[in-house]
């Protein structure tokens, strides 16, 4: 399946936000949105902010569903240290897409985290002497550490020198969060060409979730879910894109089905509760947010949660009973 007619797919994977070094033009596949990111991208460059911000304004009223305008303003305003229009802008792009919040972070982040000592025990190995369990146990400490380029290394290197198509899939994960689709997709394509993967097809159903291609993300579901029945994660997934296309019912059945695995998950009750809020259905809410206050009685925020669907059915006394009991473990929280 290609995914070249896609904005979101073809904006993410063209690597034009600011300052990036990573950029690939697509110049073969016209379209009005991408050519606005490569005019602000070559502006930033040219050292035109203003311009730039003007470009980025315009994208944004004619494709507002985009993330990757917000994006690039976000990290315009990073630069600049203003901190407030950053963080507004990254707050619109993450609600467009989660995606994102993971690509900013990377940025805000990357090479300022002080490196653990086991991280540089590995990288005094010298290459010559590396084993691929050696490069995926770096990969995964480069990961932690936001040194998400050296883990895409490491991960390449592995890969070279075993051919396991698991780490295309660890690879693809670290491209996903990279906004790197492209390269994401063609590691989990590689990947499921040679075999079915569960963890491939959840991957890339999550993928697909991202760029709205929803029907191709519930196919992809739906074969992780006959891959691994219970894999509590494919369902927690789904039914995030469930909610998304409102199909409430849905959802509320694929929350069912994590707590039937996970029965001492409190928080699976209380997306399940937040799904009946959805439907209306009150009392099923109310129910879900008792069993997780069973399961976890010292989070505050249940009862006020529990306490507003009390009142919204008419058990005043219930709400001020949980009323008082959030107002009471606030207070211990302060102490």
């Amino acid at each position: 399946m290609s995914l070249l007619a896609n904005t979101y797919f073809l904006l993410a994977s063209s690597q034009l936000f600011p300052f990036s070094e990573r950029v690939k033009r697509f110049e073969e596949h016209p379209s009005e949105a991408l050519e606005m990111a490569r005019r602000g991208y070559s502006l930033v460059k040219e050292g035109k902010m203003s311009e730039a911000f003007t470009i980025y304004n315009e994208a944004i009223e004619k494709f507002p569903e985009q993330p990757f305008f917000y994006a690039c303003k976000a990290i315009l305003f990073m630069r600049l240290e203003d901190e407030e229009s950053a963080f507004y802008n990254y707050q619109s792009a993450k609600r467009l897409d989660f995606n994102y919040h993971h690509y900013l972070e990377w940025l805000e982040n990357k090479g300022q985290m002080e490196e653990a000592v086991e991280l540089l025990e590995l990288n005094d190995i010298q290459p010559e002497e590396e084993e691929a369990q050696l490069l995926l146990n770096r990969a995964m400490l480069q990961v932690q550490h936001f040194n998400y380029e050296e883990a895409i290394a490491d991960f390449t290197e592995a890969f070279d020198k075993t051919r396991r198509l698991d780490i295309l899939v660890s690879r693809a994960a670290i491209s996903m969060q990279l906004l790197r689709y492209d390269e994401a997709l063609d590691d989990l394509n590689a990947v499921l060409q040679g075999q079915r993967s569960a963890e491939a097809y959840l991957y890339r159903a999550k993928l697909y979730a991202f760029v709205r291609e929803n029907s191709s993300a519930l196919q992809d579901f739906e074969q992780a879910v006959q891959l691994a029945p219970t894999d509590a994660r494919i369902y927690e997934e789904r039914a995030s894109l469930y909610e998304q296309l409102k199909e409430y019912d849905k959802a509320a059945n694929d929350y069912s089905q994590i707590i039937t695995l996970k029965e001492d998950d409190f928080y699976a009750y209380v997306l399940r509760a937040d799904v009946y809020e959805k439907l209306e259905n009150w009392e099923a809410a109310i129910a879900d947010y008792s069993e997780a206050i069973k399961l976890n009685p010292y989070y505050s925020d249940l009862y006020q949660y529990r306490g507003e669907l009390r009142a919204r059915v008419g058990d005043s006394a219930g709400a001020e009973e949980d009323f008082r009991k959030f107002e009471e473990l606030e207070d211990e929280d302060e102490d």
